[in-house]
């Protein structure tokens, strides 16, 4: 085909045309552009500052490599300072260049008419980029283009590793107000072509950004390119390249209990988990296609591992949670592991209720449970969500404030806990409802069965007997009141025999029942911390003697203690 076919699809596109692959799914596109081979990686350990780099940036008709093409392309070779080479060239794209992206770039039909066509171009890059690691702003969406049409003229798709500037921004430069190319030059003050949005210009912005991006890195004690590649977090490179962890380090963290911490480049805590053989749990997490893909980001940006020992995996647990509440980490390792009690909790939300099952997250205004089947629970939430005539979703119930004060009390009566002050007033004073609807919608509610399994946390008091890792030391024992750790009944001491002594036992289950009585006669809302623990210590309590090495007690158990049947 002659070099000066028009953009537009015309009769003589025909051949070209049929070439174009069916279309498939998102998915499928997305995996069959995907580079997951290690490859060379040798050259990553050159200094950031001191490595060799291609810049580069494209202009195309659309975003879907397989419906559009590249209208043109630059790109710089950068090293120490100095830029080396150059490569230009438009690109006659053989599709018509829609208005919107003609206004955008100022390249028209007529100005790549001419041009020659990717079967040309495509190769001279690719001998261009060699294995150097590429660099511009949004390199994922620009490698789509690349890795297609090197895949389809060359027949191998280009692999190099590369550096994406939005990436890096995102975690350097944070503050930034607008991270688009134009707004970096202005927040950095870059000098900046007054023809953005065509390769050239933007290329060398993009080479101005990086060098600010690398002063950035060095500052913050970051060494050579595979540091620069691993901070920007993107799942292929780390995929690539593995976990950032040293294998002595991971080789000395010993096969205790404990909780490990695990931290990116710039410091920040990205995950901590409790495990009953720290050294087991952390080689878990090199099977990086097992983990999900929140605890995989988390991972594949890490570079460092510290922890702490505990005498105890429930110990660690409640360590664990304390951890999570302080750092603010959204990833729950409890809800990974299934070490975690679901509820039948309602929540207080800015504009009202929400009636939900799950774990307990932040401000809970009630939870019971906890659910170990299910279906009862969700015919329950089907009802009342008729009842309220509102919907079922996947987040539960949404309930005006009305209803979910008396829904609260209602739950809380039923449970034998004491109802809130606020909700008895409002709702006797007729305020919220008046009497004789307040009194038909309690009507309807005790109509609806509520599940057994469905008790307050006030039932979840016990003690958790931990055995010694060692037959010299002695037995740990955890007081649990309401979900709650109590603090007074938390001892180290001979087992039976502590529990067999009326006086030592007497103390315990007084000093458990006075915590659950303080937590039943409160009206609070749970914060995250509490929120974090009581799914931690209801699991133990209810489910830990089945996956564990404890003994569970509840108050009443203690009353009729048989050391006999211990």
């Amino acid at each position: 085909m002659s070099d000066n076919v028009r953009p537009e699809v015309n009769k003589k596109d025909r051949t070209r045309k049929s070439t174009k692959p069916k279309r498939s799914s998102k998915k499928a596109r997305k995996d069959s552009l995907a580079i997951t081979a290690r490859g060379k990686t040798r050259h990553l350990s050159q200094d950031l500052l001191r490595g060799t780099y291609v810049v580069f940036d494209i202009e195309t008709t659309g975003g879907n490599p397989e419906r559009n093409g590249i209208t043109e392309i630059f790109a710089l070779r950068y090293k120490d300072g100095k830029v080396l080479d150059t490569f230009e060239s438009m690109v006659n794209p053989l599709v018509p260049i829609p208005p919107i992206v003609r206004r955008m770039t100022g390249i028209t039909n007529k100005m790549v008419k001419d041009a020659p066509l990717i079967e040309e171009v495509m190769p001279k890059f690719v001998e261009f980029i060699g294995n150097d690691v590429l660099v511009s702003h949004n390199t994922i969406g620009d490698m789509k283009f690349l890795r297609y049409f090197s895949g389809k003229v060359c027949g191998e798709m280009i692999a190099n590793y590369y550096l994406c500037s939005h990436l890096l921004v995102e975690k350097l430069v944070s503050e930034a107000p607008d991270k688009s190319l134009k707004g970096l030059a202005e927040f950095f003050e870059l000098p900046a072509d007054s023809k953005l949005h065509r390769a050239k210009a933007d290329a060398y912005l993009t080479l101005e950004l990086l060098m600010c991006l690398q002063k950035r890195m060095t500052d913050a004690g970051l060494k050579t390119i595979v540091d620069g590649i691993r901070l920007q977090g993107d799942y292929e490179s780390g995929l690539r390249l593995g976990w950032g962890i040293k294998a002595e380090e991971i080789q000395a963290i010993p096969r205790s209990s404990g909780v490990f911490y695990l931290y990116d480049y710039m410091g920040k805590m990205t995950y901590l988990s409790a495990a009953s053989d720290l050294h087991r749990e952390v080689k878990k997490l090199q099977r990086l296609s097992a983990l999900p893909k929140q605890l995989l980001r988390a991972v594949l940006g890490s570079v460092k591992i510290t922890y702490e020992t505990t005498e105890s995996s429930f110990a660690a647990s409640i360590l664990e949670a304390e951890g999570i509440a302080k750092s603010g980490l959204r990833f729950d390792p409890a809800n990974w592991h299934q070490r975690t009690a679901n509820f039948l909790y309602l929540k207080v939300e800015d504009d009202g209720y929400r009636l939900a099952t799950g774990p307990l997250s932040e401000n809970v205004a009630i939870a019971l449970g906890p659910v170990r089947g299910g279906r009862d629970v969700t015919t329950l939430l089907e009802q009342y969500a008729d009842l309220f005539e509102s919907k079922l979703q996947k987040k539960g119930i949404k309930l005006g404030a009305k209803e979910g004060l008396l829904l609260q009390n209602f739950l809380r009566s039923k449970v034998g806990s004491a109802p809130s002050l606020l909700g008895r007033v409002a709702e006797f004073a007729g305020t919220l409802f008046s009497l004789p609807a307040a009194k038909a919608l309690r009507q309807k509610l005790e109509a609806i069965p509520i599940p057994r399994e469905l008790k307050s946390m006030n039932d979840c008091s016990a003690v958790i007997v931990v055995p010694p890792q060692d037959e010299s030391e002695q037995s740990l024992l955890y007081g649990v009141a309401s979900g709650l750790p109590c603090h007074a009944a938390i001892t180290k001491t001979k087992y039976p025999e502590c529990l067999s002594d009326e006086k030592s036992r007497k103390r315990i289950i007084a000093a458990i029942q006075k915590d659950t009585q303080k937590f039943q006669s409160s009206y609070r809302l749970l914060p995250q911390r509490e929120s974090l623990i009581v799914n931690r210590l209801v699991w133990w309590t209810c489910f830990g003697p089945r996956h564990e090495d404890v003994k569970v007690f509840t108050v009443n158990s203690l009353k009729n203690f048989d050391p006999g049947l211990t």
